[in-house]
C-alpha cells in the first residue's frame, strides 16, 4: 500500500512539473510574439575573424550565420533571445574542442542569471547543422552547432534551431578554428548577435 501511495505521489509531482513547464513555455511563446510578432524568428551571428582575416572570404561576403529557431522549444529560444537583446552574446568566443560540434560561450556571465530550467523535447533531433543550447561548465548558457547527426549524443539537451543561411561563413569558421589548434591566432568571436522576424528574401 505504501508503495502504491509513493507511485501516486510521484505521478502527481510529475503532473505538477509538466504543468509548470507548459506554463513557462506558454509565457515564453507570448514574450516572443510580443517582441517579434507571429511567425518564425531567426538569430543572426556576425563573426569577427580577427587577425585571421587574410583567410579567403569569398567575394567579400559578410561573415554572418543565420539560425532559424524552432517553434516547439520556446523556453530555450526566449532565454537565448533575451540574452541577445541584452548584448550578452556580443564578443562570445567560438571554440572547436570536440570534433562533432563547434560551440560558443559568452565572455561574461549573464548578470540576470538567465539559464535553461529544463530540457525541451523538440520534434527535431540534433541533426547536422542544427543548434543546441546547454549549461556550460562556467554555469553560463552556451550554444553549439552540430556538425553531424548527434541525436543520440545530445538527447538530454535542447535543440533550439537550425542554420539556414551563411554556410560560407560557417565553412570558414571551421577552417580557421581547425588551424587554431596548431597556431596561436586571435579567437573567432561573435562581433554582433541580433534577432529578427524571418521575412521572405527580397525578390523571392
Amino acid at each position: 500500500k505504501q508503495t502504491q501511495q509513493l507511485y501516486q505521489m510521484e505521478e502527481e509531482l510529475n503532473h505538477e512539473v509538466k504543468t509548470l513547464q507548459t506554463r513557462i513555455q506558454q509565457s515564453a511563446r507570448n514574450h516572443i510574439i510580443q517582441e517579434f510578432g507571429e511567425g518564425p524568428v531567426q538569430v543572426i551571428l556576425e563573426l569577427d575573424f580577427g587577425n585571421n582575416n587574410n583567410s579567403n572570404n569569398a567575394a567579400g561576403r559578410p561573415n554572418k550565420i543565420s539560425i532559424l529557431l524552432w517553434h516547439d522549444t520556446p523556453h530555450a529560444a526566449w532565454t537565448w533571445l533575451e540574452q541577445i537583446g541584452r548584448n550578452i552574446w556580443d564578443g562570445a568566443e567560438f571554440q572547436w574542442k570536440q570534433g562533432h560540434i563547434i560551440d560558443a560561450i559568452p565572455r561574461e556571465p549573464d548578470p540576470v542569471g538567465g539559464k535553461i530550467e529544463f530540457v525541451e523535447q523538440s520534434h527535431h533531433g540534433h541533426e547536422a547543422w542544427t543548434v543546441g543550447v546547454r549549461e556550460a561548465d562556467s554555469g553560463a548558457m552556451g550554444m553549439y552547432i552540430n556538425l553531424q547527426d548527434n541525436t543520440n549524443l545530445h538527447k538530454h539537451e535542447t535543440c533550439v534551431g537550425k542554420v539556414i543561411d551563411g554556410f560560407d561563413a560557417l565553412q570558414r569558421l571551421l577552417e580557421v578554428a581547425r588551424s587554431q589548434r596548431f597556431e596561436n591566432n586571435t579567437p573567432i568571436v561573435v562581433r554582433k548577435a541580433t534577432a529578427m522576424h524571418v521575412t521572405k528574401k527580397e525578390g523571392v
